[in-house]
């Protein structure tokens, strides 16, 4: 990556020291951000990985709709329609992103090494809602 004419290793890159401060609240402090400090292209790379971390949580909410609705869709089907679908009510719900080497990078430098997908509190929801015993599950169809 070139900025001003030098190369920046990811070790350098102004965000990653303050990785905790920008994206722990996700975003929310955008608007306060001093972007005349650094260089356009480390500005830019700063909201593409608020950006990213905005459609993880997008995917992870849509992920959860699915499985809701699903859920309630079961009870309106045959039983060997609905017996597929209980067996399949996670199909094609979960991303497989760790073969991309921009989305390695965004986990190492942007999320600590912990992939934001790997959420034990998502997982936990997405099992009450398979098993419609979460609050939010969907009980009055």
């Amino acid at each position: 990556m070139l900025a001003n004419n030098t190369v920046i290793k990811d070790q350098e890159l102004p965000f990653q020291d303050e990785s905790d401060a920008i994206f722990d609240d996700h975003g929310s402090d955008v608007d306060d951000y001093d972007q005349s400090s650094e260089c356009s292209i480390c500005y830019s790379i700063r909201e593409y990985n608020l950006l990213t971390l905005e459609m993880i949580e997008e995917i992870k909410f849509l992920r959860a709709e699915v499985i809701r609705w699903r859920q309630v869709l079961i009870k309106y089907l045959s039983s060997d329609w609905a017996e597929g679908l209980s067996q399949d009510i996670f199909d094609n719900v979960f991303p497989r992103f760790e073969d991309y080497d921009a989305y390695q990078w965004f986990v190492r430098n942007c999320c600590n090494g912990v992939d934001p997908f790997d959420n034990p509190e998502q997982s936990a929801l997405l099992k009450r809602l398979k098993d419609g015993t979460d609050e939010t599950s969907i009980n009055y169809l």
